[in-house]
This record gives C-alpha cells, sequence and structure tokens, in this order.
C-alpha cells in the first residue's frame, strides 16, 4: 500500500508543471552559485599560491642582514581552501586570509575578499540548498493531506481500509523521492567537479559525505513540518501561507535576532580599541602597573640564570646579551598578544554560542553553522589557521633571535646573516583540525539539527493520524 501511495503522489508531482518548474529553476541556480564559487575558489587558491611562492622568494633572496633585522622585514602566510569553500563560503569571505609574520607585532589577519568587495557576494551553493530548496519542499508538500481533502478524495482512500500510517509514510517517502529526483543532477554535477578540479581529498569528501548527510536531515525536518501545516490547516491556502510564515521566521527572522542578540551579549572592540589596549599594556603590563623595562630586565635575568651566566657581568660579549634582550623582549610581547587575543577570542566564542543555542529555536541555524564547519569556513578554522600561524612567527623570531645571540659575538649589530640563516627556518604547513575535533566544537548545533528532525517527523507522524477528513 505504501508503494501505490509513492506511486499516485509521484504521478501527480509529475503533472504539476509548475513544480517542475520552480524545480528546474533550484537546479539551475544551484550549478549557477557552484560555477561562480568554483571559480572563485581556484581564482583565490591561485592568487595564493602565486602570493606564497613571492614571499617564499623575497625571504630567502633578502640578502645579507642582521638576523633580528630579518626578523622585522618578517614574511606572509596564507590561509589554505578546500574543494568545500565553493559550496559554502562562509566567513571566508569577510576574515582575513593573510598574516604577517614579524617581531614585535603579533598581526590580525587581512586582505580578506570582502575589502576589496571581491568575494562579499552571499550567492552560493549553501544559499541554494539553505534558502530555496525548502521553498521548493514546501511547494510540493504543502497539499499533501489539505489538496486531498478539498477535492473528496481523501475521504475515499481512506475507505479501502488503508492504514493512516501507511498513508503518511507513502506521502512522506514520495516527497522524499521527488525531491531526491529533482536534486540528484545537480549533485551528480557537484561530484563530478569536484573530481574533475582534484581539489577533494579523502578528508574533504568524508567531510561534504557528513554535509550531505547534515543537509538530508535538514530537508527532512521542512518536510515533516509541512506534513504537519497540510493535516492540521483548514485548507491548502491556509497550509501554504503558514509554511511559507514558518519559513521566512526560521530562515530571515530568528537569524538576524540571535546575530543582533549576540552583539548585545558579547560585544566586541573595534580594531582601533584593541590596538590601544594592547599598545598600553606593552608599556605598563597587563595589570597596568608593571613597567616594560622593568619586565623585560628580569626575563634576562631569569635567562642568564638559567644558562649559568648570572654572575657572568662584563664576561659576557655584547651580542649575546643583545640577542638575550630581543628574547626577552619577544617573550614579554607574546605574553601580552596572547593576553588580548585570548580575551577577543572568549568574546567572539560567547557570540558563538549564543547562535549555536539559537540553533533550538530554527534548523536553518543549526544547518548554516553545520554546513561552514564541515566545509572548513567557519571561525573555528579561521583561529585554528592563525593559531597556527602565530606559532610559526614565535618560532622563527625565536630562532633569529637565537641566531644573533649565539653567532654576532663581538660584531653585536654589525653582525649580518646571509642565505644560510634564511633557508634553516622551517616552512609554515598548515594542518587543519580533525574531524571529531570540528564535531565536538559544534556539538550544540549538530544536536538541535538532529531535535528538529526529530521533532517534525513525530509531529507529521502525530498530525497524521489526526487529520480530519472534512
Amino acid at each position: 500500500m505504501i508503494r501505490v501511495v509513492i506511486r499516485k503522489e509521484w504521478r501527480e508531482a509529475v503533472r504539476d508543471g509548475r513544480l517542475r518548474l520552480f524545480g528546474a529553476l533550484v537546479v539551475i541556480l544551484a550549478l549557477t552559485a557552484l560555477a561562480f564559487g568554483v571559480q572563485s575558489t581556484n581564482r583565490a587558491q591561485a592568487l595564493r599560491d602565486e602570493a606564497r611562492s613571492r614571499a617564499a622568494a623575497q625571504w630567502n633572496n633578502q640578502g645579507e642582514k642582521n638576523p633580528h633585522v630579518a626578523a622585522h622585514y618578517g614574511t606572509f602566510v596564507f590561509a589554505p581552501t578546500t574543494a568545500a569553500t565553493a559550496i559554502d563560503p562562509g566567513v571566508s569571505a569577510y576574515v582575513g586570509r593573510v598574516v604577517k609574520l614579524e617581531a614585535h607585532q603579533r598581526a590580525l589577519a587581512n586582505h580578506s575578499s570582502a575589502e576589496d568587495g571581491s568575494g562579499a557576494s552571499q550567492f552560493s551553493v549553501a544559499t541554494v540548498l539553505y534558502l530555496l530548496v525548502p521553498l521548493l519542499i514546501i511547494a510540493l508538500g504543502y497539499g499533501a493531506w489539505s489538496l486531498e481533502r478539498e477535492r473528496g478524495t481523501l475521504r475515499q482512500v481512506l475507505s479501502t481500509q488503508i492504514s493512516r500510517n501507511a498513508l503518511f509514510w507513502g506521502k512522506a517517502l514520495a516527497l522524499t523521492l521527488i525531491i531526491t529526483a529533482l536534486l540528484l543532477p545537480a549533485a551528480l554535477i557537484v561530484i563530478l567537479t569536484l573530481i574533475y578540479t582534484g581539489g577533494a581529498d579523502s578528508q574533504t569528501l568524508l567531510r561534504l559525505a557528513i554535509l550531505a548527510l547534515a543537509v538530508a536531515i535538514y530537508w527532512a525536518a521542512f518536510g515533516g513540518l509541512t506534513l504537519v501545516s497540510s493535516a492540521t490547516a483548514a485548507s491548502s491556502r491556509t497550509s501554504l501561507i503558514a509554511m511559507v510564515g514558518v519559513w521566512g521566521i526560521f530562515c530571515l527572522v530568528i537569524p538576524r535576532l540571535s546575530t543582533e542578540a549576540s552583539v548585545l551579549i558579547s560585544p566586541l572592540p573595534s580594531r582601533a580599541e584593541l590596538a590601544r589596549q594592547v599598545g598600553t599594556s606593552l608599556k605598563h603590563g597587563i595589570d597596568g602597573n608593571t613597567e616594560r623595562e622593568v619586565a623585560v630586565e628580569s626575563i634576562v635575568r631569569d635567562m642568564m640564570a638559567e644558562q649559568g651566566f648570572e654572575a657572568g657581568g662584563l664576561l659576557v660579549d655584547e651580542g649575546y646579551m643583545a640577542g638575550l634582550e630581543l628574547q626577552a623582549e619577544a617573550q614579554w610581547e607574546d605574553s601580552i598578544f596572547d593576553h588580548h587575543l585570548s580575551d577577543l577570542e572568549s568574546q567572539i566564542h560567547a557570540q558563538e554560542r549564543v547562535v549555536s543555542y539559537a540553533g533550538f529555536l530554527s534548523p536553518f541555524i543549526a544547518m548554516q553553522t553545520l554546513s561552514t564547519a564541515l566545509c572548513g569556513t567557519d571561525y573555528f578554522h579561521h583561529q585554528h589557521f592563525t593559531r597556527q600561524a602565530e606559532s610559526y612567527r614565535k618560532l622563527m623570531v625565536s630562532e633569529l633571535n637565537v641566531a644573533f645571540s649565539e653567532l654576532a659575538g663581538v660584531e653585536g649589530w654589525e653582525y649580518k646573516a646571509g642565505p644560510e640563516l634564511w633557508s634553516k627556518l622551517p616552512t609554515f604547513s598548515y594542518e587543519p583540525p580533525a574531524l571529531m575535533h570540528v564535531l565536538s566544537h559544534h556539538m550544540v548545533s549538530l544536536l538541535a539539527l538532529l531535535w528538529w528532525f526529530i521533532l517534525a517527523v513525530l509531529a507529521a507522524r502525530y498530525s497524521a493520524t489526526r487529520v480530519k477528513v472534512v
């Protein structure tokens, strides 16, 4: 009986030319968004590869100079992109993708595509999947019960002794089959595009597979809510209006309200204010009572004691002392930078928590959060990259200061190193976070999406058992 219901629902959908047109439009928009996304991602990656090569060449060919001067000269590191970026760009267009590494500075990431207006567009595959496909589901399912009741066919069907449970599952599976048939061509093209571009390794494919499962759960939640509306509404028109209103609240209103609420609960300082706070702490300490010179001298004494030179006095040459002072300054500055950036990250995480819990009020928020996480374009991945960049900056500055301390000797600041030192520094290599670590960080959103799925299915099943015949 369930198969009979599926065939009947399928024939009715195929005969409805409006739904075919709407489905074709969604597929075309998805493919167009994918084309733009792939083009933008490939162009950005090509530019980053070229910039990375230039930065490496400039560093290795900078000529002879003092190691600490080379630390001031610095270099650049670049956040990577993957094939998944073409599906959901997330915050990638708004956060910086390039970090400059130099002595005495912990720079925030810069050169986002939104700064030059080249990548701020919100049109993407994710937009189509999470905003437009739910509208397609509503258009396909709003009359599943209500139209049959209005036509009088529901009474006839139930008179055949078919159970309401079988009728419910037949309608639900038919809706699933129709959506799958409409979107399958787009899904195949996405897969072929990823294979053709060669941008999807095993980890990326695994992430995309989990993303596909999450999207299916998200659509199932909207499908279940649509069946609830169709079963309980007085008419098909009322069902359609109600679900479009629900879609607007879930996908437009609540996301905006949650963002505004997160800003009110945990406001962030401007870049200028953050720079002012860091500058003050560099001079007077985090507590405001520790002068920079005193703190650096204390660190130098501790370092000399650790190396057995606490009583060396004039026996320690100028170059060695200068190197120790530079290492001490770096330790002091790093502690200040780490403190303020840790506070900033805590404030951003507080905002993220507000938005994540709002996922229990809107499945769209939960899906959007998981999507950016699995595509590697959320703030968590951005933070992971900048932390590795900062660790590399500390290593680079430390290696150069140690080289100055050990090699300068009596030459002191007149000492100059050459390419043999620059080439000894390890190359920056970014390792993305493990998939389980990403999912654990977004566990609230994952639970929220599952909660909506279970709620929608149970509500749809319950409403089907009590649907009015007339």
